[in-house]
């Protein structure tokens, strides 16, 4: 695996995902992910400073609020 165990301790902690939906994850979203950050096959220009995007941009963090049918959150 290209990911060593400290990382996936370190992004399970930060992200609340238990080691096996973290890789799932990764497996599914990582290509479309890179896709995305290397349009037409080629390295992005490098941004201006301050605005360096990273492959975590984009993952939603974990809810932990339980949410009722209507979608609205519980009181």
């Amino acid at each position: 695996m290209a990911i060593d165990e400290e990382t996936l301790t370190a992004l399970s902690t930060q992200t609340g995902l238990s080691r096996e939906e973290l890789i799932a994850r990764i497996t599914r979203d990582l290509p479309e992910a890179v896709n995305k950050m290397t349009p037409n096959g080629e390295l992005p220009v490098e941004p201006t400073q301050g605005s360096e995007k990273t492959l975590l941009d984009d993952v939603a963090p974990p809810t932990t609020q339980a949410r009722n049918p209507a979608g609205q959150s519980e009181v």
